[in-house]
């Protein structure tokens, strides 16, 4: 594993965390029409807060967006640029994200996975993720309880 610098977005970075998003699932629309798309340099713009960044140096290697949420803490469009996957970037997101979740007092992460897409619920099962409900249309809902339990 390599260790990645890890900070959050600000609105100058829009541009480079949708480009990166972009990448990543634009090769899935062959198949469906993934969420992730919608994440524009504006959408991005204004909720720029809500993304965390990956860092190797002074490259952008990864991104995730999260945010607080009635069912628990969300986080979605984890992307990590293909030269720098399988290295443990994807694992240190999701980790910061389970850490500014327990410090905003939320001990529930929630992720929707796309039922087709076996590569991300073996990463998300992997970290603890277990399927909770179905989430139409294709997908299921996966939740982790993170901290002490009181």
């Amino acid at each position: 594993m390599i260790t990645v610098r890890i900070r959050q977005a600000r609105a100058a970075d829009a541009t480079s965390v949708a480009d990166l998003v972009q990448e990543i699932y634009r090769p899935f629309t062959a198949g469906f029409r993934p969420t992730a798309l919608t994440w524009s340099d504006e959408a991005v713009r204004a909720c720029a807060s809500s993304w965390l960044m990956a860092h190797k140096g002074e490259e952008l290697v990864g991104v995730v967006h999260q945010m607080p949420d009635p069912a628990g803490h969300t986080l979605d469009a984890l992307s990590v640029s293909v030269p720098w996957r399988r290295r443990g970037i994807g694992t240190q997101l999701a980790a910061a994200v389970e850490e500014r979740a327990l410090g905003l007092g939320t001990r529930r992460m929630v992720i929707a996975l796309r039922d087709s897409l076996g590569a991300n619920i073996a990463f998300f099962t992997s970290l603890g993720y277990r399927p909770a409900q179905p989430f139409p249309p294709a997908h299921h809902l996966y939740v982790k309880e993170i901290g002490a339990q009181a």
